[in-house]
């Protein structure tokens, strides 16, 4: 059983490690190309500017998200009476608080896009 595990993990370390030989030649060949030719413009590529707060307003959605997640499951809880002590239901419990949490914490990094959409259209160019 172990040999199911250990053989397709040995080859796809060796193809890794040989992948990221080639792959570490061919960027050393193109840094050469483009210090022996310097028509490359690489500011011809647009910028992205991006505010500091985005971090926070994602990690604020996702939290708030999160939190919303576990009201949300606790009430449903109480709602449907899911004890622990119930051998029928008891599995409900953790697949509902499951469920919850990554919905609304979800739902909160859709919002949290949304709104860094929002403001990125209102910024003038």
């Amino acid at each position: 059983m172990e040999e199911i595990i250990i053989v397709p993990t040995l080859f796809i370390v060796i193809y890794l490690v040989i992948e990221l030989i080639v792959h570490r030649k061919e960027r050393l060949m193109i840094i050469e190309k483009s210090s022996a030719n310097q028509s490359l413009d690489f500011s011809a590529r647009p910028k992205k500017t991006t505010s500091p707060s985005v971090g926070g307003l994602k990690v604020g959605c996702l939290l708030s998200g999160l939190g919303l997640g576990f009201l949300t499951s606790a009430l449903l809880n109480i709602c449907f009476r899911v004890t622990l002590y119930d051998y029928q239901t008891w599995w409900h419990q953790g697949a509902l608080d499951i469920a919850c949490i990554l919905l609304f914490g979800g739902l909160g990094l859709i919002v949290a896009h949304l709104i860094e959409r929002r403001a990125q259209r209102k910024e003038p160019k």
